[in-house]
């Protein structure tokens, strides 16, 4: 309907403007050839003569004769003063011209619409000069009547209007086709529709937590929520430019340039674990990505809670049997030695603990440290905690360097020999805190690949995060990792070197990955 309406509204206004300028131009064409017929009788030969000679009889019959031929509605030639020597009434003749004369008896022309005695007219008046260069010696006055005019004007606009009609025709028609075409390309949906849908669609996507990016075939974004937007650290405006120009990692890059399909696939960016999906269309990619850090805390979570089960069901079993053997020490009346037995154990956790805290001073640190310690111990390993560190900066970092260190030492030696030694070396050094984990495990099998997203021996996933997200922080910090030899020569060591403060504007990196994640040796990393 309003494409209708713009179409007649259209033809309509056209039509007026073209009738306005039709008329104008038809007036000005009519008086443009009155005076070209006044100004060609008025030298035709004889004419001059005849004029000065006031030669009526010469005069009438040839105006008249030049009058039917071109139309004209009256061809009158009078005197300088007016007197009329022609003229389509006979009985006019004689009588003084009515309208402007004396420009011309001066020796100008005229041009100008007259009510005369045939009525309102556009006429031309031109003199008239003996020899055709001599003095004035009449005039000749040359008029078409405005109804002739308007008849002219009629006939014009009646071409005009069959144009109008047709075009109104022609533009209703494709105005009909364009509105449905349009309504085919929007599902039939009315403008308020799309307006709401719009709005609808730009909530949604912004509101989601599940990052969403549209790829055009040129690899560039044409649709970002803010929750992609967050998970890839994007800062710029990021529609109408690839990833590469974003500075988004360059494994993520990397695999989504790769066109092998990519569902509920784990990639490390940066230091979050993300849930990567890419669907293809016609002519782009729709991509989603899933932070599947904070699951990762959570699963993290439930293996420190299972692990202090298992530690609290052996340190239950144990304390039963020390128990036991109190009571019988108390049955057989060896009260001194039952209480030197329990104070010997109790001072035993307590003596760890109060060790821990001396030799590192960040708290987040130490408990982490005592938590691997009682883990590895009822698990038969031996963690020996060596050097001493007051760093209390940046905990989150060293939380999940020594954090993924440890498990991929425990984790070594356990998947070997089941028992063995780890040692934990934290020692400041200037203005560095250097970290050492060595295990007497069977070693890394590639050292070279260890620090890769994804790299592992183990089955399952994700895997292989647990020393990609060390050299992540490391490099994050500008500090240094490298590996060795373990424990007395066997095994792995791995030695991280770390600024005591991180640059300024870094943010917090995630917690280490998943317990039995890492791997060391043939199960490291």
């Amino acid at each position: 309907m309003v494409e209708l309406v713009t179409v007649l509204l259209t033809v309509l206004i056209a039509a007026g403007v073209s009738a306005v300028s039709t008329r104008t131009l038809v007036e000005d064409d009519e008086a443009a050839r009155m005076l070209g017929l006044a100004t060609a009788f008025a030298v035709a030969p004889g004419v001059p003569e005849a004029v000065a000679a006031r030669d009526v009889a010469r005069l009438e019959p040839a105006a008249e004769a030049v009058r039917r031929d071109a139309d004209a509605s009256f061809v009158t030639v009078m005197t300088p003063d007016g007197t009329r020597l022609s003229h389509p009434d006979p009985g006019l003749i004689g009588q003084t011209y009515q309208g402007t004369f004396l420009p011309a008896a001066r020796g100008g022309a005229l041009v100008e619409t007259f009510p005369g005695t045939l009525g309102p007219s556009v006429r031309a008046i031109v003199p008239v000069r003996a020899g055709g260069t001599g003095p004035v010696v009449g005039m000749v006055a040359v008029g078409l009547l405005r109804v002739d005019v308007l008849s002219r004007v009629l006939r014009e606009l009646g071409y005009l209007a069959l144009g109008a009609v047709a075009a109104l025709a022609i533009g209703t028609g494709l105005a009909v086709v364009a509105a449905r075409r349009v309504r085919r390309d929007t599902l039939g949906l009315e403008p308020a529709e799309i307006t709401a849908l719009h709005r609808h669609h730009e909530a949604v996507l912004h509101a989601i937590r599940e990052g969403l990016l549209v790829l055009d075939a040129d690899d560039r974004v044409v649709v970002v929520n803010d929750e992609a937007t967050r998970l890839l650290e994007m800062t710029t405006a990021a529609v109408g430019k690839t990833l590469a120009e974003l500075g988004v990692d360059p494994a993520l890059a990397a695999r989504l340039a790769d066109p092998s399909p990519v569902a509920d696939e784990s990639l490390l960016v940066g230091e979050r674990l993300l849930l990567v999906n890419r669907t293809g269309t016609d002519d782009s990619w729709v991509i989603t990505l899933r932070d599947r850090t904070e699951i990762e805390h959570v699963m993290r979570a439930l293996d420190d809670a299972r692990s202090v089960a298992g530690a609290l069901r052996f340190q239950a079993h144990e304390h039963a049997n020390h128990l036991q053997a109190v009571s019988t020490l108390i049955e057989l009346g060896a009260h001194d030695d039952a209480r030197e037995l329990a104070v010997r154990w109790s001072r035993d956790i307590a003596d760890l603990g109060a060790d821990l805290r001396e030799r590192i001073a960040d708290p987040a640190l130490a408990a982490l440290v005592l938590d691997k310690a009682t883990d590895a111990r009822d698990r038969g390993v031996d963690l020996r905690v060596t050097g001493r560190t007051g760093t209390t900066d940046g905990s989150d970092d060293l939380v999940t360097v020594v954090g993924n260190l440890v498990d991929n030492a425990l984790d070594a030696v356990l998947a070997t020999t089941g028992r063995g030694v780890v040692e934990l070396d934290l020692t400041d050094v200037g203005d560095d805190l250097t970290i050492r984990v060595a295990d007497d495990g069977p070693g890394l099998a590639d050292p070279a690949a260890a620090f890769t997203a994804g790299w592992s021996t183990k089955p399952g996933g994700p895997r292989g995060l647990g020393l990609a997200l060390v050299a992540r922080v490391v490099e994050r910090r500008g500090g240094t990792v490298t590996t060795g030899p373990g424990v007395d020569g066997a095994g792995t060591g791995f030695v991280v070197v770390l600024p005591r403060r991180a640059p300024s504007g870094a943010r917090e990196p995630v917690a280490h990955a998943p317990h039995g994640d890492h791997q060391a040796g043939d199960a490291q990393a």
